[in-house]
């Protein structure tokens, strides 16, 4: 199994339905390596990044890897403040804002 995810949140993504454009809402694994490379260059090539006019060229915002790699290599433990007790605590770096006590989307539902 293969993953595609973007390289600085450490977020899974996948195409989102009918926009084919990366979100987090539809991730999803790949059964072959194939599969995971072509949908993580289809999102890179969806980037337009310029600067000073010109079209860059590069890796991307976005890498694949296989599952397990992704568990256990990609994915940190990061340390956050809890919004409410104010303690600190360490929760995985792809932790959605919704599900982490440090932020406030957390403590309004």
């Amino acid at each position: 199994m293969f993953v595609v995810y973007h390289i600085a949140s450490t977020h899974m993504v996948g195409p989102a339905p009918g926009y084919a454009s990366p979100h987090t809402m539809y991730a999803r694994t790949y059964k072959t390596a194939h599969m995971a490379k072509r949908t993580c260059d289809k999102f890179n090539a969806k980037e337009h990044r310029t600067w000073g006019g010109e079209t860059l060229e590069g890796p991307g915002s976005y890498g694949w890897c296989s599952a397990d790699h992704y568990q256990k290599r990609v994915v940190r433990m990061v340390e956050r403040t809890n919004m409410m007790s104010g303690k600190k605590f360490m929760e995985p770096s792809n932790t959605p804002g919704y599900m982490s006590p440090s932020s406030e989307a957390y403590w309004s539902m």
